[in-house]
């Protein structure tokens, strides 16, 4: 038996296969029938839809056949995918130097006729095949041959609205959570904004010169997380949609991390909280300006949110040449571990008050999470409840 080799695109074929979320899928009835059309015009007992991942061949759909998958190195399909233009017809497997040996050949199923047409993507890789097989020495007419290779073109055209559908039930899903976010988020604020303002502009209210002050800090406070709320929701739409300009470059992370602590001093004085950095100030990472600094900012709030009045946040960047992390701690209240996941997650409306009584969108992190994978890193949480949460953010230190 001779193995067929590797085809030398095998890592981008392999992913161009897991792309399409196909494998170990149940049975489903336009693939069968595909197999169904290819046994009857071609009169074999065998048809099959096979697909090749790394060490086996797993069988979408099978028509006289129990065996859900073989492995690779028996495969047919796996000499057959090396030329994805052409159809491998093999008339008499037991003369065949590359099968007579094969355990498929000399056992069950005795397969001596084998014809399989590649199934292609649009980027040109091979599958797996639309394969049919019989225990007899035969060949395929040249209109059978022909009609094999219009149907594994289908198999393609259905993994590809498979793949559309499943998409747009994700779109649809991910949308309708999304509204329920939006209301969710921005109606409490929202409607806290408007009562306090109908109470301050009531010149029959009754307010205290002290009770005016108190409620302009909330309304202060309201139009605060309205306006951030609305800032996520539009950064999040943007990315969605693959709109957020995206402009790397050799930037200082020391001056990044000076911009995000300027932008919530006033939070920080408020709560009488102090931030502690640690940066070299010649590090440099490549990162887009934007991301990065949104990133630490959203980070810096949610440290300053779930700290106690009067703490203290360290903020600590360092390279190892490759890569810049920067870690920012906090010993606040800290995070339960079931809500971890959670909030990487802008779907789960997910968010908790603050310390002193401090709400948010609950998109923060989710954003930060995408824009930190798009930046090529990553951002990872660590949290001890009712002792604090470490966030780690890892980016390139170059291009």
């Amino acid at each position: 038996m001779i193995i067929a080799p590797l085809p030398n695109d095998e890592s981008d074929r392999i992913a161009a296969l897991k792309r399409y979320q196909i494998l170990d899928t149940e049975a489903e009835e336009l693939f069968d029938d595909i197999s169904k059309i290819a046994a009857a015009i071609c009169d074999v007992p065998i048809a099959l839809i096979s697909l090749i991942d790394e060490d086996r061949q797993w069988f979408k759909s099978k028509v006289g056949l129990e065996a859900t998958e073989t492995p690779r190195e028996y495969a047919f399909c796996s000499h057959a995918i090396l030329q994805p233009g052409e159809l491998l017809i093999v008339p008499d497997a037991s003369k065949d130097p590359r099968f007579c040996d094969n355990p498929l050949v000399t056992g069950a199923p005795d397969i001596r006729f084998y014809a399989g047409s590649p199934i292609v993507t649009n980027d040109r890789q091979a599958l797996g095949t639309l394969c049919v097989i019989d225990s007899k020495s035969r060949q395929l007419t040249e209109a059978q041959a022909e009609a094999l290779r219009h149907l594994s073109k289908q198999v393609c055209a259905n993994l590809e609205l498979r793949l559309a559908r499943k998409k747009l039930e994700l779109l649809n899903e991910a949308k309708n959570k999304f509204f329920s976010l939006i209301a969710h988020d921005l109606r409490s604020p929202i409607n806290s904004i408007l009562s306090i303002a109908e109470l301050l502009v009531d010149p029959n209210s009754g307010l205290s010169p002290e009770d005016e002050e108190q409620f302009k800090k909330h309304l202060y406070a309201s139009a605060r997380v309205t306006s951030q709320t609305a800032e996520n929701l539009l950064s999040l739409i943007q990315f969605e949609q693959g709109r957020f300009s995206f402009e790397p470059r050799s930037l200082s992370v020391r001056e990044t991390l000076s911009a995000c602590e300027d932008s919530i001093s006033g939070s920080c004085k408020s709560k009488g909280i102090r931030i502690l950095t640690s940066c070299n100030p010649d590090l440099v990472a490549w990162a887009d300006s934007r991301l990065l600094q949104s990133i630490v900012q959203n980070l810096l709030s949610n440290a300053v949110k779930f700290s106690h009045l009067s703490g203290k946040i360290l903020l600590n960047a360092r390279s190892d040449g490759e890569t810049v992390t920067i870690t920012v701690q906090d010993f606040g209240q800290g995070i339960k571990p079931k809500a971890l996941d959670l909030l990487f997650d802008y779907t789960s409306s997910y968010s908790t008050s603050g310390t002193a009584g401090e709400h948010g969108s609950g998109l923060g992190l989710a954003l930060c999470k995408q824009f930190s994978q798009r930046l090529g890193g990553d951002l990872v949480l660590e949290s001890e409840y009712g002792k604090g949460t470490t966030a780690t953010l890892t980016i390139p230190a170059k291009e």
